[in-house]
């Protein structure tokens, strides 16, 4: 991950994604959001989810952005 986000729970839990093969993108300099996670499924029926920049509760935002990976139907190998 080249571009860090600033809460050290959402940036374990983009590490923990990463591990399991998703990709991360990161949004542009104007966008609502910090960015999104992209499963290892490359097709258009991939999972993918959004990562908030500054989430009310960044510790439950971590937990649900674990748990979405967890609960990919499309698992990769790691």
């Amino acid at each position: 991950m080249r571009v860090k986000h600033s809460n050290k729970h959402i940036r374990d839990a983009i590490r923990y994604a990463e591990s399991k093969g998703w990709r991360v993108t990161k949004s542009g300099p104007r966008a609502h959001i910090w960015g999104r996670i992209w499963c290892p499924q490359r097709a258009r029926d991939g999972c993918r989810t959004q990562i908030l920049s500054t989430p009310s509760n960044p510790e439950l935002h971590a937990r649900d952005i674990r748990r979405y990976v967890d609960r990919c139907p499309h698992k990769s190998d790691n």
